[in-house]
């Protein structure tokens, strides 16, 4: 029959070497992989948020917010300048219904921004399915703009391009995919003052893939005006695998009749 002192786990010496070192361990945050931080009541979702950190994840400061039947309404994280630098994220905030999450904005660190040129992301989801749906790219230029990707059950459908800063030139340029991802259309919006001072308001492209189909070009009332009442343009290209065939170009007035402008349109 063993004594107490040989057993080493019932060592007075061993237990006290333990408790040290659970002692220890809770004492200091850093050692500690998840540390609950606080309990919030009545948060604005009429339920609890629970305050935390896991040094594991990066996360200094996290927050998980639940209504009053205990779903999941939103998630906040906030991570040390060591792991955002690392990964790129050094905040994320997301937003959920029914526990599915429907809302994800995503912050870059300033060194993630500075290589990427992307400080912030903002990703909806189809609440039915959880599949992306949208997704808006803000840049860290601000002559950039932003961008936003459109998707239909993943696929990509469409990305626009806004450059609200922009007093000449694009104002905004959208480009639609086709369901193998190839582009097949761009459309180009061109800014009130390039339009004022080109006569053109908006530019449309068709594509197969790197294949050229037609090009669009659409008119303000003022260049229609002085140029026979043309208000669209259109060039259409043809392939012939024997011989090269050259594209040919109409103007069409509003009747869409083919006219012949004053100065032909210096397209871009």
């Amino acid at each position: 029959m063993r004594t107490v002192e040989e057993n080493h786990w019932l060592n007075p010496r061993v237990l006290l070497l333990l408790l040290t070192l659970f002692q220890l361990f809770w004492a200091h945050p850093a050692l500690a992989v998840y540390e609950e931080l606080a309990v919030q009541d009545n948060n604005e979702f009429g339920g609890r948020s629970i305050v935390f950190r896991n040094t594991e994840e990066g996360i200094f400061e996290g927050k998980n917010h639940y209504d009053s039947a205990g779903k999941m309404m939103k998630e906040e994280r906030k991570y040390t300048e060591e792991w955002a630098n690392a990964h790129g994220t050094s905040t994320l905030v997301s937003d959920f219904l029914f526990d599915i999450k429907i809302s994800e904005d995503r912050f870059f660190s300033n060194a993630y921004a500075s290589r990427r040129l992307i400080s912030r992301t903002n990703s909806k989801y189809e609440q039915a399915t959880g599949t992306l749906i949208k997704q808006t790219n803000y840049f860290v230029q601000n002559h950039l703009g932003f961008n936003v990707i459109f998707y239909d059950l993943g696929v990509k459908q469409r990305m626009e391009w806004n450059y609200p800063n922009n007093e000449f030139g694009y104002a905004k340029v959208i480009t639609y995919y086709n369901a193998q991802g190839k582009v097949e259309k761009v459309e180009n919006l061109y800014t009130d003052k390039a339009a004022l001072f080109y006569g053109c308001a908006r530019s449309v492209f068709f594509s197969e893939g790197e294949k050229k189909l037609r090009r669009e070009w659409y008119f303000t009332e003022e260049w229609a005006a002085k140029n026979n009442g043309a208000i669209r343009k259109v060039r259409i290209f043809y392939y012939n695998p024997s011989y090269p065939i050259e594209p040919k170009t109409y103007y069409f007035n509003s009747k869409d009749e083919v006219v012949t402008p004053a100065e032909p349109f210096e397209d871009d």
